[in-house]
């Protein structure tokens, strides 16, 4: 019997894994190259800003991936227990034929959605991803940063925080408008009239729909575990996170979106997670799970694990970013000669 290749499967396993580092790499080149063009010293708030979402993407990276290696480790031991005893020797790992019968990603979204109460953590990551959808699309529009799709992918293949907190960097490393510290600019500076405005209703419109229908759909992934068509229904909420970023090559150019959630768009962001939590926990009420039990299931699996502390990450990061960016935005107007409204 002639014995089937493996190159294909480590290939891919070990593209995705430079695919990583690609990605990061070229995010924080992003970053590096909003930092080139501020050239006025000191920068309190803007360092305050770096500090924290640095600390903050160390940390994210960490705990999702350590969980994530964990993860890998278990796939590899539940398939080697389903071999048949003596066929496989016991001193050489089998990397290769493990990767080209194992299915990785349908089989830990799998896991962390296979009950309403690991579901109740691995759901929340949609909403959170949903919500940056549209704050990367504002972003964008508002500040010229290049190429925020990367941003988006890096989340798909890596974490939705550690993506994040490299956002939240580019962000702080890039002005309002396309402007250096020296004040000049490269965009009209109208927008900072009202960086709490949420920008023209026809984006406001698309963004907003953009996170519902992700949302709608993300609810029913869980159902679909156990069906055919779960890993396409599984793909949607993934791809709708490029979705604002595309809608801003079709929508106007001339409008700006805020630098920050004003009471508009926290408005949505809070209501996309109230209906995920929310419809995650009244699921969770039939298995009579009390809220100790919520954080003994983040380390009920590696797989929940790493999409668990996904979650606590994103949250912990867009709180700091909640907390912060008025205060950096505000800076950034006092360095500019902007005056200030009170």
């Amino acid at each position: 019997m002639e014995e089937v290749s493996n190159v294909r499967p480590l290939a891919i396993f070990s593209g995705y894994m430079v695919t990583a580092a690609v990605l990061t790499a070229a995010c924080i080149s992003i970053i590096r190259g909003g930092l080139s063009r501020q050239q006025r010293q000191p920068w309190p708030q803007r360092k305050l800003a770096l500090t924290v979402f640095s600390l903050l993407a160390a940390f994210s990276l960490g705990m999702t991936w350590y969980h994530m290696f964990r993860f890998f480790g278990w796939s590899y031991n539940e398939w080697k227990a389903r071999q048949i005893p003596g066929l496989l020797d016991p001193d050489v790992v089998h990397l290769g034929r493990w990767l080209r019968e194992t299915k990785l990603f349908q089989q830990a979204w799998a896991t962390v959605l296979d009950s309403p109460s690991r579901s109740w953590w691995s759901l929340q990551i949609f909403g959170f991803c949903a919500n940056w959808s549209v704050m990367l699309a504002d972003q964008e529009r508002r500040r010229g940063i290049p190429h925020l799709w990367l941003f988006m992918l890096l989340a798909q293949v890596v974490a939705v925080s550690f993506a994040s907190n490299l956002f939240f960097l580019a962000v702080a490393a890039y002005s309002p408008d396309g402007r250096n510290d020296n004040g000049n600019e490269k965009g009209s500076a109208a927008g900072d009239e009202d960086d709490d405005d949420d920008g023209d209703s026809a984006s406001s419109f698309w963004y907003d729909a953009v996170i519902i229908v992700t949302v709608s759909l993300a609810l029913g992934v869980p159902a679909a575990v156990d069906q055919a068509h779960f890993l396409r229904l599984l793909l949607m909420p993934h791809l709708l996170g490029f979705a604002p970023l595309l809608l801003n090559r079709a929508l106007p150019k001339g409008s700006s979106s805020s630098t920050g959630p004003g009471w508009p768009r926290m408005a949505t962001y809070t209501g996309a997670m109230a209906t995920v939590v929310g419809f995650a926990t009244f699921a969770a009420v039939s298995e009579e799970v009390g809220a100790d039990l919520y954080w003994n299931l983040l380390h009920d699996h590696p797989a929940v694990s790493s999409v668990g502390w996904d979650v606590v990450c994103c949250t912990v990061s867009y709180s700091a970013w909640y907390l912060l960016h008025r205060n950096l935005r505000e800076w950034i107007k006092s360095t500019q000669g902007v005056r200030i409204e009170t």
